[in-house]
Formats: structure tokens, C-alpha cells, sequence
């Protein structure tokens, strides 16, 4: 036969004491002025981290200028297996838009410019280097050309099969991608890196296969966007 426990039925239904209920808050208390605290800490610290790199770059910001990519052509891009090999060339037409200049200054310098382009995190040879800019501020900004081609050599292994498998992915779609790094010097400030991405349609030749690059791949023109310092 069962018997009931009322010293049991007691403890299940009786209530915190008083005492307990202070401690619990005591313990929410705590926690959250610890939190409190330590929040403007944290802040300060990232400020602390961050401020060397984004500093000057807010400083300059009213006259920082984007490069831009008037037009540009994709005549080849193959890669060959066996060699581990990607063969490219094209070309390109870099801008860099005039506009109010840095005090002092008639028209916006720019200096120390290099650009080179990269496929599937493959650099296609060696930064050009270009010569200076100065763009006036009514004169539409300032162009130069610039054009790559050879080959390059890419290490066998996950390289090679990045480059392989985005190729193949990319001719299937109708469309590639290459992505141009450029870096430069503004009103003789320190140097920026930018990043601009070019779609081609691809290559083919006149009579429907698409290699050789007989018809290059057109890419219209885009603006480029500031990128972290890292390509060259």
C-alpha cells in the first residue's frame, strides 16, 4: 500500500526563501555590472587595434579618389593541364576621375601606380608599373593603357586544380572573371590598394571554338573598391 510523505509534498511546493531570492539577485546584479564595465573596455581596445590602419584613411577620405576601368579586352585564357600552365592576355584602360584636390594642389597627383591581374588567386605575371597621373577637375579624369600577356606557371596540386575547375566552371557559364589589383599614391599621401573585378564574355575564335581569342571578350568599364593591402 502507498503511504504519502507529507514531509515530501512540503519540500516540492515550498517556496524559495528569502534569503535564496537575495542571493540570486545579488549573483543577475553582479554579472551584469561586470558586463558593464568591461564593455567600454573592449570598445577602447578595438579602437586601440584598429585606429592605426583606418585613421589615416578617414583623414583623407574627402579626397580620396577609386580608380576606375574605362574598358578592357580578354583575347586568351587557357590553361593547360599537363603543363600546369595558364596562358593569358589582355589589356585594359585605367582611370582615375579628377575633383576637388588636396589643399594646395591644381589637380589630383597620382603616383607610384602598379596593377597586375589575377585568376582563381593566380597572379598573371609581374605588377606594371605606370607612369603618374594628374587629372584636372573639369578635365574628365585621367587614362592610361595598360596590357598583360605571357604565361604563368601555377604550382601542381590545389592551385592547379583551382585554376582548372573555376576555368572549366566559369567557359560553361559564358562568362570570366579576372580580377585587377591596382595600387597607388594620391596628392602624395600614402599608397592604396584597390580592387576591381572585370567580367569577360568568353573568347572565341571565328569558328566557334573557344580558344586562340581571335574575337576578344568585351568587358564595358566598372569602378574598383578599396581593398586590404596585401596583392603585391
Amino acid at each position: 500500500m502507498y503511504l504519502h510523505s507529507p514531509s515530501f509534498g512540503a519540500m516540492s511546493t515550498e517556496p524559495p526563501s528569502p534569503e535564496s531570492q537575495r542571493r540570486r539577485q545579488c549573483v543577475a546584479a553582479t554579472a551584469a555590472a561586470s558586463a558593464a564595465c568591461f564593455a567600454p573596455v573592449v570598445v577602447l581596445l578595438a579602437v586601440l587595434v584598429l585606429a592605426p590602419s583606418l585613421l589615416p584613411r578617414l583623414l583623407l577620405r574627402p579626397h580620396h579618389a577609386v580608380p576606375y576601368i574605362a574598358s578592357a579586352e580578354l583575347r586568351v585564357l587557357s590553361f593547360d593541364a599537363a603543363a600546369t600552365a595558364l596562358a593569358y592576355n589582355l589589356s585594359a584602360v585605367l582611370r582615375f576621375d579628377g575633383g576637388p584636390p588636396a589643399p594646395g594642389l591644381r589637380s589630383r597627383r597620382f603616383t607610384a601606380i602598379r596593377a597586375a591581374p589575377f585568376y582563381a588567386g593566380q597572379e598573371l605575371g609581374a605588377a606594371v608599373a605606370l607612369p603618374e597621373l594628374a587629372a584636372q577637375r573639369r578635365g574628365g579624369g585621367a587614362t592610361v593603357p595598360v596590357a598583360w600577356a605571357g604565361v604563368q606557371r601555377v604550382a601542381p596540386g590545389r592551385g592547379a586544380r583551382a585554376v582548372a575547375s573555376a576555368l572549366a566552371r566559369e567557359r560553361a557559364r559564358g562568362f570570366i572573371s579576372v580580377k585587377v589589383a591596382v595600387r597607388a599614391a594620391q596628392d602624395g599621401g600614402e599608397e592604396s590598394d584597390f580592387a576591381c573585378v572585370l567580367s569577360f564574355p568568353v573568347p572565341h575564335k571565328r569558328d566557334g571554338s573557344g580558344s586562340g581569342g581571335a574575337t576578344p571578350g568585351v568587358f564595358d568599364g566598372g569602378s574598383c573598391a578599396d581593398a586590404v593591402r596585401r596583392e603585391f
